[in-house]
């Protein structure tokens, strides 16, 4: 297992086997007042031995500021797909538009990060700034 893409953007959907991105590689976020709705969204592709196909997965996904506290985490189950669908040798994906339903706030300008994890182990960190409007972190 192998994550492909991990992006923020500001819309994605998933369509026929594709990921659908509208403005992805999104790294700053700027707002007029802290606490500020994150107002994003994350593009995943996971690239899936055929082994791991007929299984499902637990995907985690954490965002925390640069202290390590955490502003919130949510949990997706994904549903095992076609033991036979991928031919020896090639990779399957397991596709994720992600929109934070609850759309939590940041708390304060600053560094922030997604980590990602798959079946408990960390897959990938995607960094976010947020930063005031006219002004400094």
């Amino acid at each position: 297992m192998r994550v492909d893409t991990c992006l923020l953007c500001d819309a994605v959907t998933v369509r026929e086997g594709l990921l659908n991105i509208l403005s992805g590689g999104i790294t700053e976020v700027r707002h007029q007042e802290y606490p500020a709705e994150l107002g994003v969204s994350l593009a995943l592709r996971v690239m899936v031995h055929p082994t791991e196909i007929a299984h499902s997965h637990q995907v985690e996904i954490i965002l925390q500021d640069a202290d390590g506290d955490r502003v919130t985490r949510v949990e997706i189950g994904t549903e095992p797909g076609e033991e036979n669908s991928v031919p020896p040798g090639d990779e399957g994906e397991m596709l994720l538009a992600w929109t934070f339903p609850a759309q939590p706030k940041l708390p304060h300008p600053g560094r922030y990060s997604f980590e990602l994890l798959i079946d408990g182990v960390h897959q990938a960190s995607v960094p976010l700034t947020a930063s005031l409007v006219g002004g400094e972190q």
